[in-house]
């Protein structure tokens, strides 16, 4: 909305530097008045912005990405993008988890650099995570070449880097998973069978959509760890291939709830009849997440069925 031309807009914009500075509630029209920050604006916000404590820091810019959430309008890649470059970890971690909407080249290059150099092994996981939507676009042709050929490079990268932690590789896996190409396929593969990969292995399989990996998959079904189960029943939902349908329904009682939302999820991506049977079965849940997850599911498994472009 800059520049900020009436009087009303500015005034706005200076209570809402006072909220910020005061670490209090923020109304919705100060809200919007920080909203797309530019020039000598986003400059006085960074006066203000740089003077709270790390904390505060952070916990702001979490609290614009909630208000964004609710409103789709609202825009504050500006101040996510101060937050990337803040001293304190914990401050530039919150921006990389707000920036989620943000497909701008000038976010797509810091990420690339936090990605392999930060110093926090938190702040380079989500770096990679919130990577894996730009491997999306370039795998839907929506990203220009040098910049795809850049992203493989760099995860292609930290993938090899063993001196990485465990979770930043597995991140990074994770996020190649939407190339399909052979060696990316290659990679999965190996990666399937490395005990500190294998999560990230199962989430890229997932993120493949490819029907070849369910053989490999199921099993991961009947893991003892919940963690495996939950991405294996995402990656299978990602996959739609019917022929899990059967080792997903034999999990709806999981003892673990986010295993459970897991395969309610994927039940609904695949659909059937049998997958029909365990949503309704589940939508009487005495448990109001899971009853909850399988009434969206059975929403979604209608509409697919009812669409006429739907070819499943």
């Amino acid at each position: 909305m800059p520049p900020r031309q009436t009087d009303e807009e500015q005034a706005d914009f200076v209570s809402a530097l006072r909220s910020v500075a005061d670490q209090g509630p923020i109304p919705q029209a100060e809200l919007d008045a920080l909203s797309v920050l530019e020039g000598g604006d986003l400059q006085r916000f960074r006066e203000v912005f740089d003077a709270l404590p790390a904390d505060a820091r952070a916990r702001l810019v979490r609290g614009l990405y909630g208000a964004a959430q609710q409103r789709i309008r609202l825009d504050y890649a500006a101040v996510n993008r101060l937050a990337l470059d803040d001293a304190d970890a914990k401050v530039r971690l919150a921006g990389v988890q707000a920036a989620i909407e943000d497909r701008s080249p000038a976010l797509f290059e810091r990420l690339l650099m936090l990605v392999k150099s930060d110093a926090s092994t938190d702040v380079r996981q989500a770096a990679a995570e919130d990577l894996a939507r730009f491997t999306l676009l370039a795998e839907l042709d929506d990203l220009d070449p040098e910049s795809t050929s850049r992203l493989r490079t760099t995860l292609f990268e930290v993938l090899a880097d063993e001196t990485q932690a465990p979770r930043v590789r597995t991140s990074a896996l994770a996020a190649l998973g939407y190339f399909s190409d052979t060696l990316v396929a290659e990679q999965l593969a190996s990666g399937f069978v490395d005990a500190s990969l294998r999560i990230g292995a199962v989430r890229g399989m997932g993120r493949t959509a490819d029907p070849r990996w369910t053989d490999r998959l199921m099993p991961v079904l009947g893991s003892d760890d919940p963690s495996l189960r939950e991405e294996a029943a995402r990656a299978l939902g990602e996959i739609e291939d019917e022929r899990a349908v059967t080792p997903l329904v034999e999990l709806v009682d999981d003892p673990v709830l986010e295993v459970r939302l897991a395969v309610i999820q994927a039940l609904g991506h695949i659909g059937g009849d049998d997958a029909r049977e365990a949503l309704l079965y589940l939508a009487e849940a005495a448990d109001d997440d899971v009853r909850g997850a399988a009434e969206a599911a059975l929403e979604e498994l209608e509409a697919a069925e009812g669409d006429p472009l739907d070819l499943g």
